[in-house]
C-alpha cells in the first residue's frame, strides 16, 4: 500500500493573514469613529479664524486700554421663576471705577451663549436700575451652563467681559 503524501505548507504561510485580520479590526474601528464624528458634532465653530488670528494684537491692545481704565463689574444671576417659566431669571451687573465709585450712563449690549449648543444664543436688554447696577430679564431655554458676553460702552471708553452661570 502507497500512501499519499500531501505536499507540505511552506513556515510562515499564515502570515499574510495577519494584515487581513488587522485590517478586519482597523476598518469596522474606523468606520465608528466617523459615525461619532459626524452625529455628535454640535455646529459650533469659531467664525473667520484667520482674521481673528492675524488681529490678536488687536485684541491686547485693547484689553490693555480696558486694565488701565480699572473697571471692575460684580456679575450676578437670580432665578426668579414664574408660574408658566421657571427658568425666568434677572441677570445684574454693577459697574465701579478703579477709585470705586459707580458707573452710571453705560450702553451695555449683552448675549447669553450657550457654550456646547449651537443655536440657543439670546440677545439680552440691560436696563439701568440706579448706583451703577444694570438689570436684564431673561428666559434662557435650556438648563446647564450658559456665557454671557457682554460690552459696556461710554464715549470712547469700551469694556468687554465674559461671565459663565449655572441655570437650574
Amino acid at each position: 500500500m502507497t500512501t499519499m503524501n500531501k505536499p507540505k505548507r511552506a513556515d510562515g504561510w499564515w502570515y499574510p493573514w495577519i494584515f487581513v485580520a488587522g485590517f478586519c479590526i482597523v476598518f469596522p474601528v474606523n468606520g465608528l469613529m466617523a459615525y461619532f464624528a459626524v452625529t455628535t458634532w454640535t455646529g459650533l465653530e469659531t467664525k473667520d479664524y484667520f482674521n481673528q488670528g492675524k488681529s490678536y494684537n488687536d485684541v491686547l491692545e485693547q484689553r490693555a486700554r480696558q486694565d488701565a481704565l480699572g473697571w471692575k463689574v460684580d456679575f450676578g444671576y437670580e432665578n426668579a421663576p414664574v408660574a408658566d417659566d421657571p427658568r425666568a431669571g434677572v441677570f445684574r451687573l454693577h459697574f465701579t471705577d478703579k477709585a470705586g465709585h459707580d458707573l452710571n450712563n453705560l450702553y451695555i449690549s449683552a448675549i447669553a451663549k450657550r457654550p456646547t449648543q449651537e443655536g440657543y444664543d439670546q440677545e439680552l436688554i440691560f436696563t439701568y436700575k440706579g448706583k451703577g447696577t444694570y438689570i436684564a430679564k431673561a428666559t434662557l431655554a435650556l438648563p446647564g451652563l450658559w456665557e454671557l458676553r457682554y460690552t459696556a460702552t461710554r464715549g470712547e471708553e469700551l469694556f468687554k467681559m465674559r461671565s459663565r452661570v449655572q441655570i437650574q
